[in-house]
């Protein structure tokens, strides 16, 4: 893995006058920032659609022919996205470490809120949540003192740490530690971290064609980056079921069936995750007018392998209840 060399101590007036920028827009959304629940779309039934906003409303193409999705608007670069992902987890756990290898069952509910805000050529990203849960059984007496997993501590909200694009790539423009090191291991999968994230448009979409309820699309073989990033194989076949919006921003929604397996795929934490997975069952919701993906909820059976630096830390294998929405804005 090449590292990505920052030179200099200290960044130019114009770097710091857009970390300044970045952090007072983002106080700035914090306090106008709404959450809405929705409500989960079973396979059996249809969800009742949510109402897009009436203005982006008016870019969908939308005939009685069918929709289309659009990939010809300018992707903005000046953007804040909010991820919510709750994973429902019944799963057996593989921990390694020089002092011991560890082996248990893993039930409960994870939970990890993450925010990124885009200006430009800099992007900044907060952990604001990561928490698991043990679950709730009906009858059962309360435990007399805290569960002593490690797994179960909610993380407190860390450091924000801003990235910044130069002529070399992405690097850190965060005057710490974690923020170097942190930049240093991602430089090599930050563009697809982008992607994946909704802060830059996928550059495999749909054709012109136009795409009516019912219609369905295998996503195979060359085809794999509509829907996955980085290094990825699958077998996935996606049924067209009709508009509906996700925080207002009007998506396509397609029920989806199938398996992928994608190797060290990383996340803004720094970890790297093997992933063999079966989607039983799920939906997900498309952007009708940017190449993205907003809304996922999934009924899954997933093998999974992660760790830092490139070295397995755990690996866990089971089943996983996986609901991810991205609240996404455009930022004046």
């Amino acid at each position: 893995m090449k590292y990505l060399i920052i030179a200099g101590l200290g960044l130019s007036l114009v770097a710091c006058d857009k970390v300044k920028e970045l952090g007072n827009k983002a106080k700035d959304l914090a306090n106008k920032a709404k959450t809405t629940a929705e409500g989960k779309a079973s396979d059996g039934a249809a969800s009742k659609p949510s109402i897009a906003d009436p203005e982006l409303q008016k870019l969908v193409d939308q005939t009685a022919e069918g929709v289309i999705f659009r990939k010809d608007l300018p992707f903005p670069r000046k953007l804040e996205v909010k991820t919510t992902l709750r994973e429902e987890i019944d799963a057996r756990i593989f921990q390694n470490s020089l002092i011991e290898n560890r082996v248990a069952e893993w039930k409960g509910t994870q939970m990890t809120v993450t925010k990124l805000e885009r200006i430009d050529d800099f992007i900044r990203y907060t952990l604001e949540q990561s928490s698991f849960t043990l679950p709730v059984i009906e009858g059962a007496e309360a435990p007399k003192k805290a569960i002593a997993d490690p797994l179960a501590k909610v993380a407190e909200a860390a450091k924000p740490v801003v990235f910044k694009k130069t002529n070399s790539g992405w690097g850190s423009a965060s005057n710490d530690f974690r923020a170097a090191v942190l930049a240093r291991e991602l430089a090599p999968f930050f563009d697809s971290l982008l992607i994946e994230n909704c802060l830059a448009p996928r550059s495999l979409w749909f054709g012109k064609n136009r795409i009516k309820a019912g219609d369905e699309i295998k996503v195979t073989g060359s085809n794999v980056p509509m829907i996955l990033c980085g290094k990825s194989m699958a077998d996935i076949t996606l049924t067209y079921q009709g508009p509906d919006a996700v925080e207002g921003h009007p998506c396509g929604v397609f029920k989806v069936k199938g398996n992928y397996k994608r190797e060290k795929f990383p996340d803004f934490e720094g970890k790297l995750a093997d992933e063999d997975t079966t989607i039983e069952s799920g939906k997900i919701w498309l952007s009708l007018l940017y190449p993205m993906i907003l809304k996922q909820e999934l009924e899954t059976i997933q093998s999974r392998k992660s760790g830092t630096g490139g070295a397995a830390a755990e690996r866990s294998q089971g089943k996983i209840q996986v609901s991810l929405t991205r609240q996404w804005k455009v930022t004046p």
